[in-house]
């Protein structure tokens, strides 16, 4: 986003704060912006329980396909159930047309913070962050969906009740049915997620199958281990021909901390 259209999306997304949304939602302040919509902090009116709530932007509430992509959003990720999952607890309208979903408010970090702060990860520590990461995506991946972007940035690591590195998967919001019968709402041929951390296939405009997430998760995990991306090229197209071209490294190869062979 450029700095001048940043600026436009804090001012119009600011009318919010200090307002009650839906008679039930005060809103607090902005914590984030994205391609789509603003993020803000908030709190029950009744319950006092702290939430997150995103809000589709006014400049683009008028593209019919990006709504309908919203309200994908809401409809799919509130069929997720599972503790390592953030899934929508609300979904609604306001009067001015602007769209908006509910979801829990998250302490903690991600593991995109975690690597940053304490560089490689031991394979003791990573692998139950995995087996968490893993049982997310067995949910959706049982009910159809695939997340299709999958990165550091949407695993949220918590100390939860004296356990630490409880994870919580963010961000379905790019996700999919496999339901071959659903209308689906991107083009064939558009990629969709983040290269650095995409499958071939996916990078290359075919259909995402659950096999996508989980060579999402494997480069993740490659890179905690390693502090490397294997196969990253200069440009996000360099990496995909890579992907596409190139047999994958070997982590044992790679490894920056003692590990077992298993």
């Amino acid at each position: 986003m450029a700095e001048g259209e940043r600026a436009n999306a804090q001012q119009q997304g600011s009318d919010l704060v200090g307002q009650t949304l839906d008679r039930r939602y005060v809103v607090e302040k902005i914590i984030g912006q994205g391609g789509f919509g603003t993020v803000y902090s908030a709190t029950h009116a009744h319950t006092r329980d702290r939430l997150a709530i995103k809000v589709l932007r006014a400049t683009v509430a008028s593209d019919p396909t990006v709504v309908e992509r919203f309200r994908r959003e809401a409809t799919l990720t509130s069929q997720l159930k599972h503790p390592n999952t953030v899934s929508v607890i609300d979904f609604g309208e306001m009067d001015d047309g602007r769209l908006y979903l509910v979801m829990p408010f998250l302490e903690g970090r991600t593991l995109t913070d975690m690597l940053r702060e304490e560089g490689p990860v031991s394979a003791e520590r990573l692998l139950p962050i995995a087996v968490q990461v893993l049982k997310s995506l067995d949910e959706a991946h049982s009910k159809g969906m695939v997340h299709r972007d999958l990165k550091p940035d949407n695993i949220f690591l918590q100390d939860l009740h004296g356990e630490a590195d409880f994870v919580r998967v963010l961000d379905f919001g790019i996700a999919r049915s496999l339901d071959s019968k659903e209308q689906d709402l991107t083009t064939a041929g558009t990629v969709m997620g983040t290269p650095k951390y995409m499958s071939p296939e996916q990078a290359t405009g075919k259909k995402a199958d659950a096999r996508a997430d989980l060579y999402a998760l494997g480069v993740i995990l490659f890179e905690a281990l390693s502090g490397i991306t294997p196969l990253l090229g200069e440009t996000p197209l360099a990496t995909i021909f890579r992907r596409a071209t190139e047999d994958a490294p070997k982590v044992d190869e790679r490894l920056l901390l003692p590990t077992p062979q298993g």
